[in-house]
Order: structure tokens, then sequence, then C-alpha cells
């Protein structure tokens, strides 16, 4: 980096990463950012050109774990700004209208930009939440909340919103990874894009952020979010943190009780 580091702060952190701030000797601040697991961010920063992205580097990467710095981004971030229903619209559309021009040989995580694609997720959601369930591993959720997934997962508005709009998909885009900024938007967290329908965002940002998104997305991508929520709880019970194996079990049977 050229200079000392003077301080070392922890914003966040969580079982597979950790964020901290830091302030170089010279003066300068930069985000630090450890993780583990499912995460295409170092290629992601390596092949995306785009005015939404903050400056980052991959310093450390093997077996997994991926160590990065990324540039310190000055602003307000969107859930600090307490926008109302129509600005988060509009921020949201206008955010994915950028994600879309994004340039580069992008990487994903997953690929449901038809339906035997979105077929064979389901299936093996539906697969693994049964096995988890007869392990003893899952309790609140049974064979009753899987029904309502499978339901759900096949049902004609989610067919539907699988053709609409599919596109470079961020995944995890909330108002505490959007800086709104005088010069426009920056993007962070590229951990684990997606290819799909690109109202998954908008969707996901209106909820982040306290703004029911049916009306304005429509039921299919609303299910689809939650479904994709139950995959990750899922795929991260199996393999990436089965220490949480309780509260994912609770958050599933949550979502589709309150569903």
């Amino acid at each position: 980096m050229g200079s000392k580091v003077s301080e070392r702060v922890t914003l966040h952190e969580w079982p597979l990463s950790c964020v901290q701030r830091l302030v170089l000797a010279d003066g300068r601040r930069l985000i630090y950012k450890a993780q583990f697991g499912p995460t295409v961010e170092s290629a992601f920063y390596a092949n995306a050109k785009s005015e939404l992205l903050p400056w980052a580097e991959t310093i450390y990467e093997r077996d997994g774990h991926v160590c990065m710095l990324i540039e310190f981004v000055e602003g307000p971030l969107a859930e600090e700004l307490g926008l109302g229903a129509e600005e988060v619209i509009r921020i949201g559309r206008e955010v994915t209208a950028q994600i879309a021009t994004i340039e580069g040989e992008l990487p994903h995580c997953l690929d449901i930009t038809d339906g035997t694609k979105w077929e064979t997720l389901a299936g093996s959601l539906v697969q693994d939440l049964r096995a988890l369930i007869d392990t003893g591993a899952f309790t609140l959720t049974d064979e009753a909340v899987v029904h309502v997934l499978a339901q759900w997962a096949s049902s004609e508005p989610v067919l539907a919103a699988l053709r609409a709009r599919p596109g470079y998909v961020h995944h995890d885009l909330g108002g505490d990874n959007l800086f709104v900024l005088p010069d426009g938007y920056r993007v962070i967290d590229w951990q684990r894009p997606i290819l799909g329908p690109t109202d998954l965002d908008v969707a996901t940002l209106l909820r982040r952020l306290g703004v029911d998104p049916l009306p304005h997305v429509g039921e299919g991508v609303v299910r689809m979010v939650d479904l994709l929520k139950v995959y990750w709880f899922t795929q991260s019970a199996i393999k990436w943190f089965p220490a949480g194996i309780a509260d994912y079990d609770a958050q599933i049977a949550d979502i589709v009780r309150g569903g």
C-alpha cells in the first residue's frame, strides 16, 4: 500500500466475511475485506468496468479465502437518507439500468434465465430441504413448508417473472451497499451476483428500505426473492456455515408462514 496502517477498525463481521476500515499513515482510507465461501467478488472486480464501482484489488486468494482492498467511498448510503417510496422505486430502476451497462466478462453464482434452469434449482432445493428434515437438522421447516415452497416455485407468476427482463443481478442490493453521491451511485458487495430477472434487485432494495415491493414488481418476483433466500439458507446449512442451522430453520419457516 506504500504506507503503514495507523488505524484498523472492524465495521462488519459475519460468519463468512469481515470488513474493516484502514487509515494509513499518509492519510488515505481503504476498506479491507476478507471472505470465505461462495464468492466471485475478486473475479468481478478484475473484469468489470463501470462508474458504479469503486476501485478494488485482490491481495490474497487461496483455498476459497479471498482478501481485498477496496476504495473507501465518502458519502451517504441509501439507508441513511430517509427516502420515500417513490424515490426508492426511482433509484432502484436507475441502478438496475446502470448494472445492465457494466462492461466485461462478468462472473455469476447462479443462472436462472430460463424455465429449465429454474426447475433444476427448485428441484435441488426441495431435495436438500427434505434431507435436512429427515436428519432432524430442521424441525420448524417441515413437509408442509416444503410443499408451499414447491408450489411457489412452479406457480404461474414465478414462471412469468422468469421471462421478464433477464440480465445481470447484484442479488443483495440493499440500502447498506448503495451509496447515493452527487455524481451518481456506487454499489458495493458483489459477492454472489446471478443471472436472472433484473426486478429481483428492485424488489430487494424496496423491501430492505421498508417499501412493499409487491405493487411495483409483482407476486412472481417477490416469490422468487423469497425462494432464492431459502436456497441460500439451505446451502449455508449444508455447506457453508452449518453452525447456523437453527437460525436458517426458523427463518425459512417464517418466510413461508409470513407469506
